[in-house]
């Protein structure tokens, strides 16, 4: 499991890529945590297009008045939100989906029913207090496209970053 730090949102970042744009989809994985509330990720994990996909997070020490936060960012554009819950399931219409909390609320899994290269994104999950929605809130993202802007780093910390991944040069066209 790959683990951050940072004073400022928690996150949870996979990259969803294409590494053959017709058959495979990539996922890369990142954490960033804050203060006592720990977000923790596997590094990879990979799924064919149209096939089912569970993007796991760990929050081992999320608080009673914590709540758990889905973004979204698709290349070349900021994160917008997706969904939220404090447990149980809850429907995500698009992409079409699930999000899911453990009864103890240490991990959540935003389940991808059919991924398609259009859903091909950074995954955040974030936890935070519940009475707001954490630095992003529907139709927001990092460069203030549609909505209010959010500083691109968390105040007072450093944040880990999704590292870029390529296709494999060897593959066929």
């Amino acid at each position: 499991m790959r683990q951050c730090r940072a004073a400022g949102l928690a996150g949870l970042a996979a990259v969803l890529l294409g590494a053959d744009f017709l058959n495979m989809l990539l996922l890369l994985f990142s954490a960033v945590a804050v203060s006592r509330a720990q977000v923790q990720q596997d590094p990879s994990a990979e799924t064919s297009e149209g096939i089912g996909i569970n993007i796991t997070c760990s929050h081992p020490n999320i608080q009673t008045s914590e709540g758990i936060y889905w973004y979204r960012q698709l290349p070349g554009r900021g994160p917008a939100f997706l969904v939220s819950a404090v447990k149980g399931t809850k429907k995500v219409p698009d992409p079409e989906g699930q999000l899911s909390v453990s009864a103890d609320r240490r991990s959540s899994a935003l389940w991808l029913a059919q991924p398609r290269l259009g859903d091909v994104a950074v995954y955040y999950c974030a936890v935070g207090t519940r009475s707001y929605e954490p630095g992003l809130r529907p139709g927001t993202n990092l460069f203030g496209r549609g909505g209010g802007t959010v500083p691109s780093e968390p105040a007072g910390g450093t944040a880990c970053r999704a590292a870029k991944l390529h296709p494999d040069q060897g593959a066929p066209p």
